[in-house]
């Protein structure tokens, strides 16, 4: 018996953009670029935007090369599953798997890279990496449980998120980012940012996880009813 396929959900402010450049892009490339080679590209382009952020202790130049991470990033991981989707190659639980497992080591190294450096508290990058897997933890669990896999919230998916922290890159590189005194220091604006996102990512984890097991819940009830009658 075939398996049902989770319904893949994304509705961002970008998606209509993507839909239509990203398959232009696979096609695009050559026949021994393959979707492996982008997933280990992505993996590099995290860890350089990490080395980057530690490098802004000595000049805050290296947020540009933290910005380029992101879109060298951006075009790895959204292309991968497009280019075997182009190519008819698909291995959708290889590929679910290493995705997956990828995207959390990215945010891994990426929310470290911003407790390392000057620009964000330990404490706030580590909450913002637990806030950001709490919410993949729901996502992935939902995708099984309720045939539902969505990649977007209120508008905004992995895109929105990249491109909110290159544009706070811009800005640091042009203002020290110092916004408010805490505890003998200051809390900066990517400090503020990743509050933001803490309370976001929690915030719909949540919410959507109640809503979701409340709907299960009555779904199931009404299964073993209807199996009574």
């Amino acid at each position: 018996m075939k398996e049902k396929k989770a319904e893949r959900v994304i509705d961002t402010f970008t998606g209509p953009w993507e839909r239509k450049i990203l398959r232009k892009l696979a096609l695009a490339l050559p026949e021994k670029i393959t979707p492996d080679h982008l997933t280990v590209l992505g993996l590099f382009s995290s860890l350089l935007s990490g080395a980057a952020y530690l490098l802004t202790w000595y000049s805050h130049w290296w947020l540009f090369l933290a910005s380029f991470g992101f879109v060298l990033n951006w075009y790895a991981d959204s292309l991968d599953g497009t280019l075997a989707r182009v190519r008819h190659i698909e291995r959708e639980r290889y590929g679910y798997f290493v995705d997956h497992l990828a995207d959390a080591f990215t945010t891994v190294v990426i929310c470290l890279g911003f407790g390392l450096s000057p620009l964000m508290r330990i404490e706030i990058a580590l909450m913002l990496a637990i806030g950001y897997l709490l919410l993949n933890v729901y996502v992935h669990v939902c995708a099984y449980t309720h045939g539902e896999f969505r990649i977007s919230y209120m508008k905004f998916g992995p895109t929105e998120v990249r491109l909110a922290i290159i544009l706070t890159n811009t800005i640091l590189f042009f203002w020290d980012g110092k916004v408010l005194e805490f505890r003998g220091g200051y809390l900066t604006l990517m400090d503020l940012g990743g509050l933001l996102f803490i309370l976001v990512f929690i915030g719909i984890f949540v919410a959507m996880s109640i809503k979701t097991a409340l709907y299960l819940d009555k779904l199931d009830r009404a299964k073993k009813q209807g199996d009574k009658n």
